[in-house]
């Protein structure tokens, strides 16, 4: 799939919108981070639907600085994600992603938005 057809038919929200707009060179009026594993399944999907690389989310750091706990923990978000999807969210072994998203949240908080 590419990043135009995901943008039209994807599960678009805020986050993966933010995402998909610096990887088109656009930035976005809305553009905020994932809040929840809900918000991150967006953005998993976009990546891994449009083979986004580490190296292309590494651009978001640029365009949005707010943005880089997240980007830095993709693989352990990625991880924890995977098998929670895997379990259909039922006696995850994960189940501490929200909790972990949220500590990435209050670091992201931090950095603050430019």
């Amino acid at each position: 799939m590419t990043l135009n057809e995901w943008i039209v038919n994807g599960r678009v929200g805020i986050s993966s919108k933010a995402i998909w707009g610096v990887l088109m060179g656009i930035k976005t009026k809305d553009n905020d981070k994932p809040y929840d594993p809900d918000d991150f399944s967006r953005c998993w999907k976009l990546v891994t639907r449009c083979n986004v690389s580490i190296s292309d989310l590494q651009k978001v750091i640029e365009v949005y600085p707010y943005w880089k706990p997240y980007i830095e923990n993709w693989q352990k978000l990625t991880e924890m994600y995977e098998r929670n999807r895997a379990e259909k969210w039922v006696n995850s072994k994960e189940v501490g992603m929200y909790e972990f998203m949220q500590e990435l949240k209050t670091e992201s908080d931090l950095i603050g938005r430019k």
